[in-house]
């Protein structure tokens, strides 16, 4: 009998040590970390469009890529639950629908091409109108809105899962808090019509962005544009062959070279993303997973060939 409970007793232990073990294992790599699924909403960027920007020093992290020249168009994701005004809402490529699975992701947007995949929520402006609404006083195309919590309520409303599963190392890897960098300028210049530009502040330890020289704010509260981390990630572009909007071809899965800017200082890094649904991951010189600042992350998909200068 003593025997019997001994052994019992080292069983129950054995047990409890190894859910100790995965626990903590899933913990520090972030395995079926579950969290509110996030937003991922198109956002208009060409000059008449930037007048009207509003939500952007709300997301955790924006996309930047080439469309038709010679703008480019941006992807906001919301990790977090503030309510929060965001727009003007614009049409989608598939290459920012394959970024959104990233995330599995509520994909706002207004038409276009977007992915058939079962990893995120489709809310296209053209099927699902109620989450969105027309400014009057904006005239054009360009005048449509939409709040976070709108787009989480009708997501909801359709049965979808309000927390997903995600291993993106960009959700816990902005630990940190370096600063004193000798960096204080980055210039990306995308074509000859538009250039952007970051200008490092040392006493906020953040970048404030510009484009053709010019503040960048919001048209709602008049705050520049802020951000914490910049990520310049080289990318193939091509035109698609006898499109007559000029539409692009963004690969956006593989590897290649990116330039990582924080707390003033510059990093080296290569990006990998392995196939359409796994995340994409950025690593350092040694091959480590490369961490970041705490704060947001404003991530550029720059054709290989574009020039940036930083100093």
């Amino acid at each position: 009998m003593k025997k019997e409970m001994l052994g019992k007793s080292f069983s129950y232990r054995f047990i409890l040590l190894f859910v100790i073990l995965f626990v903590c294992f899933s913990i520090n790599n972030n395995i079926y970390a579950s969290t509110a699924r996030p937003l991922a909403i198109m956002i208009g960027n060409s000059p008449e469009e930037v007048i009207h920007q509003t939500g952007l020093n709300k997301a955790d992290i924006i996309y930047e890529a080439n469309v038709e020249y010679p703008y480019t168009r941006l992807m906001v994701i919301f990790n977090n639950s503030d309510e929060t005004i965001v727009g003007p809402v614009r049409s989608s490529r598939y290459y920012f629908s394959r970024l959104a699975v990233e995330w599995s992701a509520i994909f706002a947007h207004c038409g276009g091409q977007s992915l058939k995949n079962e990893r995120i929520v489709n809310l296209d402006q053209m099927r699902y109108p109620s989450p969105y609404w027309r400014d009057k006083d904006i005239g054009g195309w360009i005048n449509l809105f939409t709040k976070t919590q709108n787009i989480r309520e009708k997501s909801r409303k359709m049965g979808f899962p309000e927390k997903v599963n995600l291993d993106n190392h960009l959700l816990n890897l902005r630990t940190l808090n370096l600063s004193g960098g000798n960096i204080t300028k980055i210039t990306i210049k995308y074509n000859q019509k538009y250039t952007i530009s970051y200008e490092y502040k040392a006493s906020v330890n953040t970048y404030l962005r510009y484009i053709n020289s010019k503040p960048h704010q919001d048209s709602k509260t008049l705050k520049p544009i802020t951000v914490s981390n910049i990520i310049i990630q080289y990318v193939p572009v091509k035109k698609v062959s006898g499109d007559g909007e000029g539409r692009l071809e963004v690969e956006v899965i593989g590897e290649g070279i990116a330039k990582v800017f924080y707390g003033g200082n510059y990093f080296l890094s290569k990006w990998i993303k392995k196939s359409k649904d796994q995340p994409t991951v950025y690593y350092d010189r040694q091959g480590k997973v490369l961490n970041l600042n705490q704060g947001n992350i404003w991530i550029h998909l720059v054709p290989e060939e574009t020039k940036v200068w930083f100093k």
